[in-house]
């Protein structure tokens, strides 16, 4: 690409800022030599970053773009500039670092959508013996052995990928393609991650050592590869950077508006696919789960979905009172386990991520980015309204 002098100013920013905050930058897929600089170069103070971002956002409306990319590179240099604060000892509350970092204010979900979620998952989880005991037995039932974790997930993605290719017709670039990864590590608490490694490509780590349910690998599938994060980021990559010359999609900064989007696109990729809840059970059903025969009706599959789709607004609310109404651990896990749906292993990786500077308050972006293109597009949005989100840079504020 033809990167301008602003250009490299901007993308050394962003580099510099994750050399103090390692994981600052999910992914960055521009110009290899001007990250070698950075990397060569020593630790920048934060006061002299300050500076410099400083110069970027004056400087910012002397570059003749138009008003919609001078809007977008605007939320994010604030957002670069709030990190910059943060380094620099400059309190700034959660509720204000979300507005400046994620172009979102949080707002608690009313705890009267929550005061059923127990007795709703009684009547989705049916049986004897206590919800807590029952949701434990359903747990080591649903849960694939590690042998078959990889075969099963390649699976689920193959699905995926050709519901993606039948719908969205000539959106992926020709030469995309994922690498799908066991990684065997007891200490990294997440089931799947997506790992941008431009190109077109992306590297997709699944861990056995988690919990791995058959019920969630066509969730996991679409929100990390098709047509969730990798399909957005590899269109991305072709119309906005290749083709547009736009240096600022060529970067992925967790503390960003463009976080937002992407985690509601991919939270909602499923539904994007499978136009009903009864659509993606019965494709769960039939291609993914090892033995049909032992599992609960069709029926009883829908009615689980359903209420799981609630959980996103649980912890949600579990980091809201964390964060912001800093409520000490021993109070966060009696919230939770009042509930008898999460295991002891859910809530302390819960905690732990909460306590993470880098992935603290990132937690709040599924359940706001879904929540925007609900309120936008509908539960189930539309093949267009989808490309939409995924070709085009998208704000969250331009949702509201």
């Amino acid at each position: 690409m033809k990167l301008s002098e602003y250009g490299k100013r901007f993308l050394c920013l962003t580099l510099h800022i994750d050399k103090h905050n390692k994981g600052y930058v999910d992914f960055y897929i521009g110009p290899k030599k001007l990250r070698k600089i950075v990397d060569n170069e020593v630790i920048i103070s934060p006061n002299k970053l300050l500076t410099d971002c400083k110069a970027l956002q004056k400087d910012l409306f002397k570059q003749g773009y138009d008003k919609n990319r001078e809007r977008y590179l605007e939320k994010m240099l604030t957002a670069m500039r709030t990190s910059i604060e943060i380094l620099n000892g400059i309190e700034i509350t959660i509720k204000e670092q979300a507005l400046r970092l994620y172009d979102v204010a949080l707002r608690p979900v009313k705890e009267s959508e929550l005061d059923n979620l127990k007795e709703e998952f009684n009547e989705a989880y049916k049986g004897s013996g206590s919800l807590k005991e029952r949701m434990n037995e359903i747990r080591v039932q649903r849960t694939v052995p590690e042998a078959n974790v990889f075969v099963l997930f390649k699976k689920a993605l193959n699905i995926a990928e050709k519901k993606t290719k039948e719908l969205f017709v000539d959106l992926l670039p020709k030469k995309e393609h994922i690498i799908v990864e066991l990684v065997k590590n007891q200490k990294i608490k997440f089931p799947c991650y997506e790992w941008y490694l431009g190109n077109f490509r992306s590297r997709l780590e699944v861990n056995p050592n988690y919990s791995m349910y058959w019920t969630a690998f066509l969730f996991f599938a679409t929100h990390e590869g098709y047509p969730g994060h990798h399909t957005e980021f590899v269109v991305k990559e072709q119309r906005l950077y290749r083709e547009l010359n736009q240096f600022e999609h060529s970067i992925l900064l967790l503390h960003s508006p463009k976080l937002i989007i992407s985690e509601g696109i991919a939270d909602l990729a499923a539904n994007a696919l499978f136009t009903s809840y009864q659509e993606q059970a019965e494709v769960s059903l039939q291609e993914l789960c090892p033995d049909p025969s032992i599992e609960s009706s069709i029926e009883a599959l829908i009615a689980q979905s359903k209420v799981k789709g609630k959980l996103s607004l649980f912890w949600y609310n579990f980091a809201y009172h964390a964060l912001i109404d800093e409520w000490n651990n021993e109070d966060l896990i009696q919230y939770a386990t009042n509930f008898e749906i999460f295991n002891e292993e859910n809530i302390k990786n819960q905690i732990n991520s909460l306590s993470n500077p880098i992935y603290s308050t990132t937690v709040f972006s599924y359940n706001s980015g879904a929540k925007l293109i609900i309120n936008k597009y509908g539960e189930f949005p539309s093949v267009k309204d989808f490309r939409n989100l995924l070709v085009n840079p998208i704000l969250p504020s331009d949702l509201v």
